[in-house]
């Protein structure tokens, strides 16, 4: 496996040296919304409010219609958990991934593309909140509490599509409108049910993050 992690690495690093000696790169600032599907299982559910995502992406071409890209984003939104209570996780979500992407074409200022890869997700807990309904006042109250969670790595696969438009009169700049998905396991921040404790957020189910963005792209 240390051989496979290895070769791959080194043929990645080579493919770079190569595209960026032939000037064939660019690099983007992107923002983009968060919207997380709700994942069940072990008699809980978990969900996540609308977030927000701030991203970069270096991105080399070694062939025409060929690249590979390279992602750092951050990320903030609340993880939901529903067992008996309402709970939330204030969480900051930071992202390293990788992908390949294809170019099936390029039409005028249009430049389509789809992407496939992977990366982690780090998933770091800000605070955490019990929310409870006031039902005199119809208005939801909410009180801090400490369930012990702890930071947790993801392992995700990364899957998208979008379209690069350069800009009149701007030949190195474009504006990047694009679609991507995580597809991970429900995060628990290791609150499982052990060591005596009667709460758990362990779903043990996939969760999908999608992340319609905007970006701004300059080539080399």
């Amino acid at each position: 496996m240390l051989k496979k992690v290895r070769a791959v690495t080194t043929a990645l690093f080579f493919l770079t040296c190569s595209a960026t000696a032939q000037g064939h790169y660019d690099v983007s600032a992107n923002a983009a919304a968060l919207f997380t599907t709700t994942a069940s299982g072990n008699g809980i559910s978990q969900s996540a409010t609308i977030g927000s995502n701030y991203f970069g992406t270096f991105r080399v071409r070694f062939k025409p219609r060929h690249s590979i890209a390279f992602n750092y984003g951050r990320a903030k939104n609340s993880q939901v958990y529903e067992p008996a209570f309402d709970i939330h996780v204030l969480t900051n979500i930071t992202e390293y991934s990788g992908a390949y992407i294809y170019t099936p074409l390029k039409t005028g200022r249009f430049e389509p593309f789809v992407l496939a890869g992977g990366g982690a997700l780090v998933f770091n807990p800000r605070s955490t909140w019990l929310f409870l309904a006031d039902f005199a006042n119809n208005v939801p109250d909410r009180i801090p509490i400490d369930v012990g969670t702890v930071s947790q790595t993801e392992i995700a696969f990364l899957y998208g599509a979008g379209v690069d438009m350069r800009l009149p009169k701007f030949s190195r700049l474009a504006l990047r409108l694009q679609y991507r998905g995580f597809l991970y396991n429900a995060p628990d921040f290791k609150v499982n049910g052990v060591n005596g404790s009667s709460l758990s957020f362990f779903t043990g189910a996939k969760a999908n993050m999608a992340e319609p963005s905007l970006g701004l792209v300059f080539r080399f």
